[in-house]
């Protein structure tokens, strides 16, 4: 072989592993519309679980979810197209021009001190980056002169406002909650802290600054939500269910991934995650399970739900608990991540419309129904195995978490009866200089008798709507396979929503 054709080889090499030549593929098959709500759903969890030791890690996440935000908007189709498109690009440039000066700051700052951005910012950034680069691939395709893909870009422009203003949102309420703990530790020394007279009581030295930075960030996507939100997300466009196994597919994958982050060394960073997804299971069970009995697929019983409900409450239960004993900068297994998220995703494109949930007649006449909760009541048949699982884990020594949240667990639990007080009488659980410091602390026996108690009860819950489920699942009379396949048909092409404009699902190959 000649050198000249050795050369015509390489280039062809070259051109084969050139990453801007060839579409990166991914196990991911969320669409966009998925992947922002997926977004929306984590900064609502934000919202609900900050904490004020969180607020530093939240400061360092801010500018980088911002900038992945307004990549993502930048590479949405039809920039500059419509009507009053500069004032609706403003507030977007506004918070990036506060974001940039928020990072600029951090670097000088005496506080916070460095550290690595909040995990549930890393993973809005990651997943807006992802979103950015779909659209980058395939929003040249799309439409934009069309009216119904001139709303479903307003959409998708009002949920990242809305994951923006949720974010900055949670940001000043883990300052604030930061500022009311320095208070709170100042009070009876010799140096007191003075609350603020001019803005929030608890703006207090050193997270002033900081407050009125995120207000602004804060107001500024407000502004561009108000009156408009509510309207924006009615425009959204939902696309037909065509693959009727997703449920399944996404179950399968879950139960494989729960147990292999459960094998791993890195079990404990990921608990939270597995009880909360088990518990989003069983909650989506009892939907499909009302539309099904709606429809006449099951028979009505009145043992069915109640055990599921019972078993999604003791998953919750397990999960606050599971909460207690996370550090902050834990980090996510990222596979686990991508198939919780895919779970909330088959479930969702099923039981909801696009901003509330869908109607039992909505749902019964559904394609993916039947298969759908098929799937799910098997899952429920064998979910005690893993919450037998979940419970050796909590049978592992040498447990620790935050000192103030392990605190505040022990003295609860004794209070209300669910661990048995020391016989010495009232005993300091967590040393106040440890909670001071905010370490990580060796979990106290109250704590670690409590969790192992509710996850007892878990398994309990989950033994009863196991054994509901295979009642289910092994009755003739009551298989969801044997229905009336032209009732089902005929629901289907009742069922006709709007195709979706923006691009769809990226599968992996």
């Amino acid at each position: 072989m000649d050198a000249d054709r050795r050369r015509g080889f390489a280039d062809v090499d070259d051109a084969l592993f050139d990453t801007t030549q060839i579409p990166l593929t991914s196990r991911d098959i969320r669409t966009v519309g998925e992947l922002l709500h997926d977004v929306d759903h984590t900064a609502r969890h934000l919202l609900m679980d900050v904490a004020g030791d969180d607020a530093g890690r939240l400061l360092h996440g801010w500018p980088d979810l911002v900038t992945a935000a307004s990549s993502l908007w930048s590479s949405l189709p039809g920039q500059g197209f419509g009507a009053g498109a500069h004032t609706r690009d403003e507030p977007i440039t506004r918070l990036v021009s506060v974001g940039d000066a928020i990072g600029r700051s951090l670097g000088s700052s005496s506080w916070p001190p460095a550290s690595r951005p909040d995990r549930r910012m890393t993973q809005m950034t990651g997943t807006l980056g992802h979103v950015s680069d779909l659209v980058h691939r395939y929003g040249a395709d799309i439409p934009v002169q069309r009216a119904e893909s001139f709303r479903d870009l307003e959409a998708a422009r009002a949920r990242i406002m809305h994951a923006l203003y949720v974010s900055a949102h949670a940001v000043g309420v883990s300052l604030h909650q930061h500022g009311h703990s320095r208070y709170r530790a100042a009070l009876g020394t010799n140096r007191p802290i003075e609350l603020n007279r001019r803005h929030s009581p608890y703006a207090v030295p050193p997270t002033t600054e900081w407050i009125r930075r995120m207000a602004v960030s804060e107001a500024a996507a407000g502004r561009y939500l108000d009156g408009r939100f509510t309207q924006a997300l009615r425009g959204e466009a939902n696309r037909p269910i065509e693959d009727d196994t997703r449920i399944s597919r996404a179950l399968a994958g879950w139960d494989i991934q729960a147990h292999r982050t459960l094998a791993s060394d890195a079990w404990p960073t990921n608990m939270v995650l597995i009880t909360r997804t088990q518990g989003l299971i069983a909650g989506a069970a009892i939907v499909l399970v009302d539309a099904a009995q709606h429809a006449g697929h099951l028979e009505p019983t009145d043992r069915l739900s109640p055990a599921i409900a019972e078993a999604g409450r003791a998953w919750s239960n397990l999960a606050s608990r599971w909460g207690d004993l996370s550090a902050p900068g834990d980090r996510l297994d990222p596979d686990l991540m991508r198939t919780a998220a895919e779970v909330r995703a088959a479930y969702r494109e099923l039981t909801h419309a696009s901003t509330t949930m869908a109607s039992l007649d909505v749902i019964a006449a559904r394609p993916g129904l039947l298969p759908g909760i098929d799937a799910t009541l098997h899952t429920l048949e064998s979910s005690s195995e893993l919450a037998y699982v979940v419970a050796e884990k909590a049978e592992a020594p040498n447990l620790t978490g935050p000192a103030r949240a392990l605190s505040i667990r022990a003295h609860n639990d004794i209070e209300a009866g669910l661990a048995t007080q020391a016989p010495d009488g009232d005993v300091v659980w967590v040393s106040p200089h440890d909670i001071l410091a905010r370490r990580i602390v060796p979990a106290p026996r109250p704590v670690v008798d409590g969790l192992r108690q509710a996850s007892l009860r878990t398994v309990d819950a989950c033994h009863s709507a196991a054994s509901a489920s295979a009642a289910y699942c092994s009755t003739p009379k009551a298989s969801l396979v044997q229905h009336d396949a032209g009732v089902l048909e005929q629901r289907a092409a009742e069922w006709q929503p709007r195709v979706h404009v923006l691009p769809e699902r990226h599968r992996g190959r």
